[in-house]
């Protein structure tokens, strides 16, 4: 195109050309701008040691002694003022004083996505994935989970409901694998500043056709309590009650041959110090587990302590 094109553009288009040219060069900028304003990371780094009485193959998670820590990344994304999509990434290392048990190096990846249906009303939905976990059916095991959580809120009231569904692969020499469901229900009632009261009930559910040793019904319940007593400091008493039967163990000294059953009350209490959000923290932790079992082997009271220490950004 020559140059006399330009000599019949009226001035104004003239230089409204230019103007386009540098709205569209521009945009993209604008919007990656725009991106990073909604984008908002945090993370954590934390240690933490455990002394237990709990033999190691009587362990929900990490209840045995030792002593570990962990890493995470999150970030989130606001597409509107309604609704917020999350990812996180963490890794943990949890070492056993047990030498009869490994040490663990957990992976754990999420994503979610949490909707504001109104003032009151917050819907959401996520994904989790754990690499080598230890939970209560084994020592290491892959897990993927599917959730929904719904939440109300009104003043200093407030309900959640949880229901998750999740599969579970086995790192052990027999292998195989398993599913099964988390339903739970939490009411929480503020009464000030770090001061609140807390009822959490809960039941899950696995089954393995691979190994039915694996396969297990539990409930629980727990009522905390948190109250102020310093200034970034707070104590907070709980007591814990857990049941769970297996679908195919058979309880050693058990007269009538039953199926295992287990179950334990545990009184404790924590004591907090730090914000909530960030910066410095550093929880104490005790629970003395009143143990009830058929299976003869599994009747030991225990106690438990804890500690963790950790920096939010």
């Amino acid at each position: 195109m020559n140059l006399s094109f330009f000599s019949f553009i009226p001035q104004g288009v003239k230089w409204l050309a230019p103007a386009v040219a540098l709205a569209a060069f521009g945009s993209p900028v604008l919007a990656q701008d725009e991106t990073l304003d909604r984008l908002q990371f945090d993370g954590l780094v934390e240690i933490r040691g455990v002394e237990s009485d709990l033999d190691f193959d009587q362990g929900e998670g990490i209840d045995s002694s030792g002593i570990g820590a962990r890493a995470r990344l999150g970030v989130n994304y606001d597409l509107s003022e309604a609704t917020t999509v999350r990812a996180e990434a963490e890794g943990r290392i949890f070492e056993f004083r047990d030498d009869n048990r490994d040490g663990l190096e957990t992976f754990v990846g999420r994503v979610q996505i949490t909707h504001q249906l109104s003032e009151e009303v917050q819907v959401r939905a996520y994904a989790r994935r754990f690499e080598n976990i230890a939970l209560l059916e084994a020592f290491s095991a892959d897990q993927t989970s599917l959730g929904a959580r719904a939440q109300w809120q009104s003043g200093n009231d407030r309900v959640r409901l949880t229901a998750e569904y999740r599969e579970r692969d086995y790192d052990t020499r027999i292998g195989g694998d398993s599913d099964g469901y988390r339903v739970a229900a939490q009411y929480n009632r503020r009464l000030g500043s770090y001061h609140w009261l807390r009822f959490d009930l809960g039941a899950d559910a696995n089954e393995s056709f691979d190994e039915p040793r694996r396969s297990y019904d539990r409930q629980i319940a727990r009522v905390k309590y948190s109250v102020p007593i310093a200034k970034r400091l707070r104590v907070r008493p709980s007591i814990e009650y857990r049941q769970w039967d297996y679908d195919a163990r058979i309880a050693q000294g058990d007269p009538d041959g039953d199926l295992r059953a287990d179950s334990y009350v545990a009184p404790g209490v924590e004591l907090a110090w730090g914000r909530a959000s960030r910066g410095l923290y550093a929880t104490a932790s005790a629970e003395y587990r009143f143990k009830e079992s058929n299976d003869e082997r599994f009747r030991n009271d225990a106690v438990r302590v804890g500690l963790r220490v950790g920096f939010r950004f």
